[in-house]
C-alpha cells in the first residue's frame, strides 16, 4: 500500500495585501491544495497566535518530530515580517527537511535555492511599495522630477 505524504496546513490571521482571510477559509484552501495539488493527506490546519512574532505554532510545526513533509499557507506574504525571524524558518525548514508551499503564489521552499527567490518576493511587502505616497521630499524632487515635463 501507498502511504501518502501528510502536509499540515497553517493558519494566519494576519491581513495578506490589506485582507483578512477566515481561518475556516484558509482551512478549507490548505486542504483542497494538500488532497489536490500535492496529492497528499491532510493534517488538520493550526492557527497562529497573532499577538506573538516568534511565529509559535509555525516552528513547532516544523520542529517537531513527525511524519508532516510540509506545510501549506495561503501566501508568502504569511511569513513572518521580521527576516531574522524567517532565516531561523528557513535554516529550521532545510535542518528538519520538510517544505512549505504557498497556496496564492504557486510555488514553495523545497531546497536552499528557493529560499532566495523567496526573499526577493518578499521585496514587494516593504513600504516603499505598499505606503500611499502624496508628495515628493526634496532629495525626491531634486532627482526625480524633470524640468521639460509637462503636467496637467
Amino acid at each position: 500500500m501507498i502511504r501518502l505524504k501528510e502536509y499540515a496546513g497553517y493558519i494566519s490571521l494576519n491581513p495578506i495585501n490589506g485582507v483578512i482571510f477566515p481561518s475556516y477559509i484558509q482551512n478549507q484552501m490548505n486542504k483542497a491544495f494538500i488532497e489536490n495539488e500535492l496529492s497528499g493527506k491532510f493534517y488538520m490546519s493550526t492557527n497562529e497566535n497573532m499577538y506573538s512574532d516568534n511565529k509559535i505554532v509555525l516552528n513547532s510545526l516544523i520542529l517537531e518530530k513527525n511524519r508532516l513533509s510540509g506545510i501549506t499557507m495561503l501566501s508568502a506574504f504569511s511569513l513572518p515580517e521580521k527576516f531574522k525571524v524567517r532565516k531561523k524558518i528557513y535554516s529550521n525548514l532545510i535542518k528538519n527537511k520538510k517544505k512549505i508551499y504557498f497556496i496564492f503564489e504557486k510555488f514553495g521552499i523545497e531546497n536552499k535555492k528557493d529560499i532566495d527567490f523567496i526573499e526577493e518576493y518578499l521585496m514587494f511587502r516593504h513600504n516603499f511599495f505598499t505606503k500611499k505616497k502624496t508628495s515628493l521630499t526634496l532629495e525626491e524632487k531634486k532627482n526625480f522630477i524633470d524640468s521639460s515635463w509637462s503636467f496637467i
